[in-house]
């Protein structure tokens, strides 16, 4: 009963579940700035566990173990691309498919900690194979996952072959560290950008429709989008050959990328089990872009749609402010 209890209190009538209201953004940007709440946003999420730090130790695993030698990616051959695609393949089907058996399969931890507990219309013709979960699977892993690998591909054979700068630890450490955490900031950028765009309603249609189906979406959700979606999402990469990098900067990007997107469109806010918060996935942020889709088209790295007039931080005074106005 007292874990039924945590729900209740934070229920509303449009939600079964969500955080402490308002949801914000991050403090980075915060004016007068607070070092004070800088230093407590780095040690949540960058000394504890957390999604970030979770991407960047299988970003290290990955490069350790599972990275194919420098020379041997200094040329495009079948053999180490086959390998880094089984590799890629593998991963989403751990996280996304992990997810989504834990939280609708198995159902481990109930309703505790969803968002929305009404039926996620996954039977209906506006998805292929009249199915939500069949049609975010295909579009993930036949249009995301090959545009994931050749991105990688590239920026690898890139950087192997002397192609492109790269940055080194030697070279100055404070540099190569604070790479990873302004990596998210560049990412936030590009991904309001380019999102604000495609909701003009005949790019909408065309293209971003395609993610939009999943009103309420799980972990299959995230990736799933038109194939152009997929190019202009992940070309967010490209600052690696413009600004040097490193191979580990290269695969933090793209965890954060793909992986990320699957976590903060899990439907839940936590991975509960036996009465212990595992991990924080969910975005609630995002969450209420899926429901309302005038709102909320970035990230809370960076307040954009505070700054922007299409901030929704998730109460009752900001759905009918943003209900008033026509936000494409």
């Amino acid at each position: 009963m007292a874990r039924n209890k945590k729900v209740d209190e934070s229920m509303s009538k449009y939600w079964h579940f969500h955080p402490k209201l308002p949801v914000g953004f991050y403090p980075l940007f915060d004016w007068p700035p607070s070092p004070k709440k800088w230093l407590t946003f780095i040690w949540n999420y960058w000394l504890q566990k957390s999604d970030r730090t979770i991407f960047l130790l299988v970003t290290l695993f990955t490069y350790f173990f599972l990275f194919p030698p420098t020379e041997e990616m200094a040329t495009l051959s079948p053999e180490w691309i086959s390998k880094v695609a089984l590799r890629n393949y593998i991963m989403i089907f751990i996280v996304a498919g992990g997810l989504h058996w834990w939280f609708f399969i198995r159902k481990g931890q109930g309703k505790l900690f969803q968002y929305d507990t009404s039926i996620r219309n996954n039977k209906s013709r506006k998805f292929t194979f009249n199915n939500s979960v069949y049609d975010n699977m295909f579009w993930t892993l036949v249009s995301g996952l090959p545009i994931w690998i050749f991105f990688e591909v590239i920026l690898l054979w890139s950087f192997s072959s002397g192609k492109i700068a790269t940055f080194q630890f030697s070279d100055g450490w404070i540099w190569f560290c604070l790479w990873f955490p302004l990596l998210q900031i560049w990412q936030s950028f590009h991904f309001y950008c380019y999102h604000r765009i495609i909701h003009m309603p005949f790019l909408y249609r065309i293209v971003h429709s395609v993610h939009h189906r999943n009103i309420n979406p799980g972990p299959w959700s995230g990736y799933s989008m038109h194939p152009i979606e997929h190019i202009i999402y992940i070309s967010s990469l490209l600052i690696h050959f413009v600004i040097p990098s490193h191979p580990l900067h290269i695969l933090y990007h793209l965890y954060w990328l793909v992986l990320g997107t699957v976590s903060t469109h899990a439907g839940y806010e936590k991975i509960w089990i036996k009465d212990k918060n595992l991990l924080d996935v969910g975005s609630f942020f995002h969450h209420l872009h899926h429901r309302y889709f005038n709102c909320n088209y970035g990230n809370p790295e960076i307040p954009f749609d505070r700054w922007f007039g299409s901030y929704h931080d998730g109460t009752e005074q900001a759905k009918k402010k943003l209900r008033r106005k026509l936000v494409f």
